[in-house]
C-alpha cells in the first residue's frame, strides 16, 4: 500500500472510531434486527456462524450471538494463534472458558475449529459497495482472502450501526468485499 493511501485510511480509521463512540447504544434497545436474516433462506441452512464478541464501541454482539444458539447454530468466535495472520474461528458456548488474546479479544481455549458457513464481521465503517474499515491489521481481509484460495462457500456479513455508513471506504487490492452489511435499520445486499 502507498504512503498516502495509508495515511488516508489511518485518518479514516481515527474520525469513524471517535464517530463511532458517540453513537447512542440505546437505538438497540429491543430491537432485535438481526431477526430479520431468518427470512433469508441462506441464512435458515447455514449451520456454522462466526461472530465476535464486541469490544471498545463495536455494535453489541451479545443478543445476537444468544439468538444464534437458539437456533441450534454451532457458534464461533475468531482466535489469532501463536500471531499468525490468517484467523482460525473456534466453537464458543456461553459460559466456556475464555482466554485474552491478541489485541485484548477474548478467544474460546481448547475447542474445535470450523471453516464457517456465515461470517459476521466487524466495522468502523461501511458503504454499499461492501467495502469496511476495520482496525488496520487486515484480519478479516486475509481471511476472506483465504477462503476464495480454498474455495471454501461462505457468506460474510459487516455488522454495525446505521450511523457508521460512509459514501466512500478508503480501500486497496487486499481489502475484500462484504456480501451484506447488516444495521439495526437494514440488510444491505451487496454481492
Amino acid at each position: 500500500m502507498n504512503q498516502e493511501l495509508y495515511l488516508l485510511k489511518k485518518k479514516q480509521r481515527k474520525e469513524q472510531a471517535k464517530k463511532r463512540s458517540l453513537i447512542d447504544t440505546s437505538i438497540l434497545s429491543e430491537n432485535f434486527f438481526y431477526k430479520k436474516l431468518t427470512n433469508y433462506d441462506w441464512f435458515n441452512k447455514s449451520k456454522i456462524i462466526a461472530s465476535f464478541l464486541s469490544i471498545k464501541s463495536e455494535i453489541s454482539t451479545n443478543d445476537l450471538n444468544q439468538y444464534l444458539l437458539s437456533l441450534e447454530k454451532i457458534l464461533c468466535l475468531p482466535v489469532i494463534e501463536n500471531n499468525k495472520e490468517i484467523l482460525l474461528f473456534k466453537r464458543y458456548c456461553f459460559g466456556d472458558e475464555l482466554k485474552i488474546g491478541k489485541f485484548g479479544v477474548r478467544e474460546p481455549v481448547n475447542s474445535q475449529t470450523y471453516l464457517p458457513d456465515i461470517i459476521f464481521v466487524p466495522c468502523l465503517a461501511f458503504d454499499e459497495n461492501g467495502f469496511r474499515l476495520g482496525y488496520g491489521g487486515g484480519y478479516y481481509d486475509k481471511c476472506i482472502a483465504n477462503f476464495f484460495s480454498i474455495k471454501h462457500k461462505f457468506i460474510s456479513i459487516g455488522l454495525a450501526y446505521e450511523e457508521q455508513k460512509v459514501k466512500n471506504v478508503i480501500h486497496d487490492n487486499l481489502d475484500q468485499k462484504l456480501n451484506y452489511i447488516l444495521t439495526e435499520k437494514q440488510l444491505y445486499n451487496i454481492l
